[in-house]
């Protein structure tokens, strides 16, 4: 909903209606993964996607129906059928969508979550026997003493009572690792998909790769911070898009800027006085990339010191360093994309790099002396 929100916001201020599609469910070589969108206003305007392009138009089609009617209806695109070969699903996969008309006040709702930077759940019923109507869509916090259930009100409604306590703690009891998933629940099935607060790339050095870092990272959604006591550095001539730029310590700055588990830090000085610091207050935080710019015998150097400062093996195993995809590259954005390719395959859970901070550490120690 973050890259869609703005779109859909001038379509509801010029005044007209708006359906949302949501992928509930991908099999094969689907183009796109469950809790995929895609906004359509009245006048035909659209925002986001559900697949590579092949279904767009099919949905497109939907969407106006729902919109007329007011009805929400599930497509569904198998690679075998008729339909899915008529719109050019040749990729082998399949995939469901729930169009729904989109309810202004859960949208707002909505949007007043994400700008609080706050995780919550988007709940749609999509189907079952129960008597909640099919794209009734509510909003669901995890913590009890947040915000709690957002009913729609054009959509129809939560169930009443301990129906909805059930409904909500059944909610609030998926993993906080589980994205998206379908269930059941007093007859009613409902797809959920988690909306986790913006990530954050915190660059320790305005050096010439955090120029061309944060501006991969912008892109893709990040929030930017750029940290650096040299105040020749981080200047807004070189950092124009730059969300944050800290003239500070890092001992100070991390405390106004935080680290939470949506947060990537990358130390990029070769400074052990500007980077070691900044490492070690990484370490201390829950973020989910930590790398460290330099050589062998730079990582040795502040794997030495992170050690002597109490930090086992266990936990120096968090930084990756030398930081980025190896791609056998010296130009620095080069190496800017290959940190953000990087970061990127963290958050995502693919396969761990194995060029982590304690095996280059070894490997310059065990290197022979010239």
């Amino acid at each position: 909903m973050r890259d869609i929100r703005d779109d859909i916001a001038r379509w509801f201020a010029e005044g007209s209606s708006v359906a949302l599609a949501q992928v509930v469910a991908a099999w094969g070589s689907a183009p796109r993964v469950p809790g995929s969108l895609m906004a359509i206003s009245s006048k035909g305007q659209v925002a986001g996607s559900v697949s590579g392009g092949c279904l767009e138009g099919a949905v497109m089609q939907a969407a106006h129906e729902c919109l007329e009617t007011g009805t929400a209806v599930l497509e569904k695109f198998h690679a075998t059928t008729r339909q899915a070969r008529e719109v050019g699903l040749s990729c082998g996969g399949s995939v469901e969508v729930l169009l729904s008309r989109l309810d202004k006040a859960v949208f707002e709702d909505e949007c007043r979550l994400l700008e609080a930077g706050s995780e919550y759940l988007r709940v749609t019923a999509c189907g079952g026997s129960g008597t909640i109507p099919q794209g009734s869509c509510f909003l669901v916090t995890p913590a009890p003493q947040d915000a709690g259930p957002v009913p729609a009100t054009a959509q129809g409604h939560m169930p009443r009572g301990d129906g909805a306590q059930r409904l909500v703690e059944r909610c609030r009891a998926f993993p906080a690792t589980q994205r998206t998933g379908l269930f059941e629940e007093g007859g009613t099935g409902y797809f959920f998909s988690r909306q986790t607060p913006r990530p954050k790339l915190v660059c320790i050095g305005g050096v010439h790769i955090a120029i061309h870092l944060t501006r991969f990272a912008k892109a893709l959604g990040y929030h930017t911070a750029v940290i650096d006591p040299r105040r020749v550095f981080p200047t807004k001539e070189r950092f124009p898009s730059v969300d944050e730029l800290v003239h500070a310590w890092p001992q100070e700055a991390l405390a106004e800027v935080g680290l939470d588990s949506a947060s990537a830090l990358c130390a990029l000085t070769h400074d052990p006085k500007i980077d070691v610091p900044a490492l070690q207050i990484a370490l201390d935080s829950p973020a989910f990339y930590i790398g460290s710019l330099g050589s062998g015998k730079t990582q040795l150097s502040r794997y030495s010191q992170l050690l002597k400062a109490g930090y086992d093996e266990g936990a120096l195993s968090r930084i990756f360093g030398p930081i980025g995809l190896d791609i056998a590259s010296k130009e620095p954005s080069e190496i800017a994309l290959s940190i953000i390719a990087e970061i990127t395959a963290v958050k995502n859970g693919s396969a761990t790099p194995t060029s982590t901070m304690p095996q280059a550490a070894q490997k310059a120690r065990n290197a022979p002396k010239a």
